[in-house]
C-alpha cells in the first residue's frame, strides 16, 4: 500500500519534510526514545545542525528506524522557532492515531542527518504494517540473544512487556552487567520470587540493585553512566525450581571464569 493513500495531504512538497531517525554515533537508538516517552522522542527533532538549515519547512513528518528499510511513523512535528542549533517543536495533532503503529519500508537513500522531501519518500516507499497497539518495545525473541543497553531493558520493564515479563519471570540464573566503557564485568544471579525479571527490575530503578562496587560507581558517575555504557545479557538459564544454593554455586563458577573479583565490579 502507498503512504498517499493513507496520508495524501503529506505527499507534496508544500509545508512538509520527512525525518528518517537513526541509530546516533552514541548507539542511542530513536526507536528506544519513541517507545520510552514522548519527551524523549521530541529531543530527537530537536537538532537543526549549524552548516545550514536542515528544515526548510515548518512541518517535520518523523519515522524512528527500526531495522533495515522499514521506519516506524513518530508523528509529525510543528517547527516553533529556530534557534542556532536546535528548533523548538511541538507534537500536531495529524495523524496521532498511527503514532508508534504504520509500518514504512523506504527504499534507497535514507542516511543519517538527511532531510527528505515527501515527493520522494512516498514514491520510494509503502507502507507494510500498521500495529494492532502502539509500539512500546521489542518483542522477546529468545534467551540467548538477549544482549540490550540499559536503556531497552529499562523500557521492557517500566512498559511491563507482557512476553517479556512471562519469559523472565519463569526462570532463575546467572547474568552479566557489562560495561562497555571500561570493559569491566558484573556477574549476579536471581533466584527470587520473580526470577531473572525481578532481580533486572531492581537495576531498571535503582541502576546499581545494590550491589556494592556498583552502587560506588552510581554514586560517582550517575544514572546517566548506567544508560549510556551497561548491557545487560544472561550466561546460564536454571529452572524456577532451582535451589537457592545451586544458582549461587553457578553464580561462582561464572565469577572465576570470567575473573569479575579481579578485573571486574564483583567484590565476593
Amino acid at each position: 500500500m502507498q503512504l498517499v493513500l493513507i496520508m495524501p495531504d503529506i505527499c507534496e512538497d508544500k509545508e512538509y519534510r520527512f525525518h528518517l531517525a537513526k541509530a546516533a554515533p552514541s548507539g542511542n537508538r530513536p526507536l528506544d526514545a519513541l517507545a520510552k516517552s514522548d519527551d524523549e522522542w521530541l529531543r530527537w527533532q530537536l537538532y537543526r545542525g549549524t552548516a545550514k538549515e536542515r528544515f526548510t519547512k515548518d512541518l517535520i513528518v518523523s519515522f524512528a528506524h527500526i531495522s533495515g528499510e522499514r521506519f516506524l511513523f513518530g508523528g509529525i512535528f510543528e517547527i516553533k522557532s529556530r534557534a542556532s542549533k536546535r528548533y523548538k517543536v511541538e507534537l500536531t495533532n495529524r495523524y496521532t492515531e498511527l503514532i508508534g503503529r504504520l509500518v514504512l519500508r523506504v527504499h534507497g537513500e535514507n542516511k543519517r542527518a538527511t532531510v527528505f522531501k515527501p515527493s520522494y519518500v512516498c514514491s520510494n516507499s509503502e507502507v507494510v504494517g500498521l500495529y494492532e497497539q502502539k509500539f512500546k518495545g521489542e518483542p522477546f525473541s529468545s534467551f540467548e540473544e538477549i544482549n540490550h543497553s540499559f536503556s531497552a531493558i529499562e523500557i521492557i520493564i517500566k512498559n511491563d512487556l507482557n512476553d517479556w515479563r512471562a519469559a523472565l519471570s519463569s526462570v532463575n540464573g546467572v547474568y552479566l552487567l557489562s560495561d562497555e566503557n571500561t570493559g569491566k564485568h558484573y556477574v549476579g544471579s536471581a533466584c527470587g520470587s520473580e526470577g531473572i525479571w525481578g532481580r533486572w527490575r531492581s537495576y531498571v530503578y535503582s541502576y546499581h540493585g545494590n550491589n556494592d562496587e556498583l552502587v560506588t560507581l552510581f554514586a560517582d558517575k550517575s544514572e546517566t553512566y548506567f544508560q549510556q555504557h551497561f548491557k545487560f545479557s544472561l550466561l546460564e538459564i536454571l529452572p524456577f525450581t532451582s535451589p537457592k544454593e545451586e544458582v549461587l554455586a553457578k553464580e561462582t563458577l561464572w565469577k572465576r571464569k570470567l575473573f569479575s573479583r579481579e578485573y571486574g565490579y564483583n567484590r565476593n
